[in-house]
């Protein structure tokens, strides 16, 4: 919302007698709410050029006052690139950095790490997403650690410090075979073409199933201002679809898996 305070920044330059510059960043890359966009700001930077479209339109600012300048985050993900190396975290360089950060950050250099974020507040399916990710990782013999951001959730913070994952595993997976037999699973089973192909499909892949649980760590952090250094300890980010971590994340070349 940018008339309300824009209204105050000029209400308080009259009577200081003194120009206070009013300035607009849109954090969107593809699509923005009409009350970012305000007539009378000194400068608005967007990060593209549908948001540009989008301000003209929307907003009627002047040409000149528009600055395109691509979505801004952190210099600490410039820096962290850098280090990764020009061919980044495959690299040999990458993954020399990558392993030393774990180290400094405490985390297993010789596991998968995944990088669960939910906002500075650690809100959203965070808790569900943990318990499912668990469940799948270790089933499949996957050894892995999750770095979970809860922010300044400590309740969730806490309640994942004390939690039983493998209790909650055999849960999730007793739901998935009950659904299995269900009514939905058997019309499922019913719809396809081929049955025998599926039951050799089924076959090899108790078969492959691994003999061993994979040895998964959670690891619940609290509010972080080292972000950067976690999206290069990281294989992977598993987060909601905002746009800044979705730029921090390739800064650093770090795949994102997105969630509701």
């Amino acid at each position: 919302m940018n008339h309300a305070p824009l209204k105050c920044t000029q209400k308080t330059s009259r009577e200081l007698g003194k120009h206070i510059p009013f300035f607009t960043v849109v954090t969107d890359l593809g699509s923005a709410h009409c009350m970012w966009f305000e007539r009378h700001v000194d400068k608005l930077y967007v990060a593209s050029d549908r948001l540009y479209k989008l301000a003209r339109r929307r907003g009627g600012t002047k040409h000149e006052d528009i600055v395109m300048t691509g979505l801004p985050i952190r210099h600490g993900f410039a820096v962290e690139a850098e280090k990764l190396g020009a061919e980044g975290r495959t690299s040999e360089q990458g993954i020399v950095y990558q392993t030393q950060v774990r180290k400094e950050l405490g985390i297993a250099p010789d596991k998968q790490m995944v990088l669960i974020m939910g906002g500075g507040e650690g809100v959203g399916s965070l808790s569900d997403i943990v318990n499912n990710l668990y469940a799948e990782l270790s089933t499949k013999g996957i050894d892995a650690t999750i770095c979970v951001v809860c922010g300044r959730n400590e309740k969730l913070k806490t309640d994942l410090e004390t939690r039983n994952f493998e209790d909650i595993t055999q849960e999730i997976l007793a739901k998935a075979e009950k659904r299995g037999k269900g009514l939905r699973g058997l019309l499922g089973k019913i719809r396809k073409k081929n049955r025998v192909a599926a039951r050799l499909k089924e076959q090899q892949g108790e078969e492959n199933k691994p003999s061993t649980p994979g040895k998964v760590d959670v690891m619940p952090l609290g509010f972080l201002t080292n972000i950067p250094e976690y999206m290069v300890a990281a294989d992977v980010l598993v987060s909601k679809a905002g746009p800044g971590t979705i730029a921090e994340a390739a800064a650093v070349g770090l795949p994102v898996m997105m969630t509701r």
